[in-house]
């Protein structure tokens, strides 16, 4: 399985393609972040300022890419920088493993490379880098247990699946079906344990590696609470975002709905040709590493391939290009190699394609800045200067949190680092464009978040204890928060008052309330409005 020669080549060879992959991407920052991703980078200013999550924040179940964007804030400042850093990093390193992977499985540098690049051109969004670093570390970690299986690579697997999730729990349910199939499909060599062994060893080492967090868990709200907003959440998500199977010919844009099949089609087709191959299917090669990635890839193309395509569809990129790269490599291998060969370079091209089209290689060329300037270093230089800005106009990523730089900027003048603020409406990048903490431990009141009896009375129970100055309420999620969260909003009828408008389009303007309980120190010289603080 391993090919001849130094693995020092196969390294270098993934460093070349990593560093490759982190400077592209790196390169594509220069328009900032989507609002998505600013779920993330606001938590982490959120831990940053103290508070954390499950414990003084609603956290439907991601705290490592919390925890990750806040180690990135403290070691590098609290700017787009540190995250920008953070993403590249992380596109860089899943394309070197998975360069190292692939040339592992198959032997070939060509493949290797091709698959580290498709993984790169899809572009997938900003947000999704834990979906190719920690599906590329899965696949190595299969790879090298399957190569030596030892109670060490047992325990690589364990740390991979607890890795994997507290990035999401979804991604550790499906990692650790893989890293399941990886330790019991190959039959076990003499004085190994059986396969019921190995796999209660499994258990128990991801068990005991789990066991802080779920300790933390139980001591800050309890599991019930934790389970109950994280399956809400999750319910909610699939509501918004279904299945979809659109049809290929006669669509406007058939290579998205082509590439959803190919998806579906590759871990299906891998998983045919290990049943067909009898005469290798106990290789330790398919069972261990092949089998496992095919049925890891369909569960992943299940959940993530969801509404809208364009964004979903690079997320489930990984385990197709390292499958595809088998399915080329065997189909030189068999009985009539000629004919299987070209039907699967016609296949990789389709793909390939595919893959182009929806990751619009040629506008993020653009985009990056290497169609008018070849100067890398100045093109770094620039993004980096850019990133760096604390509030650049060019890196907002919406009219409505753009619309408010005013206010932030008031928010500096008359309210302190200590206070809260109520953001309704799915606005996630106003907290950390504000530098406030999350009002309530809620995020935000509105997306994926449905309000209950017991989150609103742990709301406002927090509510209570804290400094609340200010609440915006978007005009398009009025009715929604009315529904969703009607004790807060009763709350905020009651104790808060009108301060202005801020008119973000036609039909979009953003209500901005003050809280007529607190005390003002002064007032602005600027707004006329209350200052909580004197400067």
């Amino acid at each position: 399985m391993r090919p001849a020669g130094p693995s020092r080549v196969q390294w270098r060879l993934a460093l070349v393609v990593g560093v490759l992959a982190v400077g592209f991407r790196y390169l594509l920052l220069n328009v900032g972040f989507p609002n998505d991703h600013f779920v993330y980078i606001s938590g982490g200013w959120q831990m940053l300022s103290g508070d954390w999550p499950t414990r003084d924040w609603a956290d439907p179940g991601l705290p490592l890419q919390f925890l990750a964007s806040a180690t990135a804030q403290a070691l590098l400042g609290p700017t787009l920088f540190a995250e920008g850093v953070l993403v590249s990093l992380g596109f860089g390193v899943a394309a070197a493993l998975t360069t190292v992977v692939v040339r592992r499985l198959t032997g070939s540098v060509a493949l290797a490379v091709a698959a580290a690049a498709l993984e790169v051109l899809i572009v997938p969004r900003t947000y999704s880098y834990p979906k190719m670093l920690i599906y590329a570390a899965a696949c190595a970690v299969f790879e090298r247990h399957a190569a030596r299986p030892t109670i060490r690579s047992m325990w690589w697997l364990s740390a991979m699946v607890v890795v994997a999730f507290l990035f999401r729990h979804d991604h550790g349910v499906f990692v650790g079906v893989g890293a399941a199939l990886a330790v019991v499909l190959p039959p076990p060599a003499p004085h190994q344990p059986g396969r019921l062994r190995r796999l209660a060893h499994l258990a128990l080492a991801t068990s005991l590696l789990a066991a802080p967090y779920l300790a933390y868990v139980a001591l800050n709200g309890g599991w019930w609470t934790y389970l109950h907003t994280g399956l809400d959440f999750a319910a909610q998500e699939a509501e918004r975002q279904p299945h979809v199977w659109p049809a290929v010919f006669g669509a406007a844009d058939p290579w998205r709905p082509a590439l959803l099949y190919e998806l579906h089609a590759i871990p299906m087709l891998a998983l045919a040709v290990v049943a067909w191959r009898r005469d290798q299917a106990r290789g330790r090669e398919a069972l261990a590493i092949v089998i496992p990635v095919a049925v890891m890839a369909a569960a992943i193309n299940y959940s993530f391939l969801r509404d809208p395509l364009e964004s979903r569809l690079p997320d489930a990129i990984v385990p197709a290009v390292v499958l595809g790269a088998w399915l080329c490599h065997r189909a030189g291998q068999s009985a009539r190699p000629r004919l299987t060969t070209a039907l699967a370079v016609a296949c990789a091209a389709v793909f390939s394609v595919s893959v182009g089209r929806v990751g619009e290689v040629a506008a993020a060329v653009r985009q990056s800045g290497l169609t008018q300037d070849w100067d890398v270093p100045t093109l770094i230089g620039r993004t980096t200067a850019l990133l760096e800005t604390r509030r650049p106009e060019r890196l907002f990523p919406s009219r409505a949190s753009l619309s408010l730089r005013p206010f932030f900027s008031y928010l500096d003048r008359c309210t302190t680092l200590r206070d809260h603020l109520i953001v309704g409406g799915y606005l996630v990048e106003v907290p950390f464009f504000a530098e406030r903490r999350f009002a309530g431990g809620q995020p935000y009141f509105g997306g994926s978040f449905a309000g209950s009896r017991a989150s609103e009375a742990r709301i406002l129970a927090r509510l209570a204890k804290q400094a609340v100055p200010f609440a915006l309420l978007p005009s398009d999620a009025t009715a929604d928060f009315e529904r969703e969260f009607p004790s807060v909003a009763r709350h905020l009828r009651e104790r808060y008052a009108p301060l202005t408008s801020v008119r973000v389009t036609d039909e979009l303007a953003i209500g901005i309330l003050v809280d007529t309980q607190l005390a003002a120190a002064g007032l602005d010289p600027d707004t006329g409005w209350p200052c909580y603080v004197t400067r």
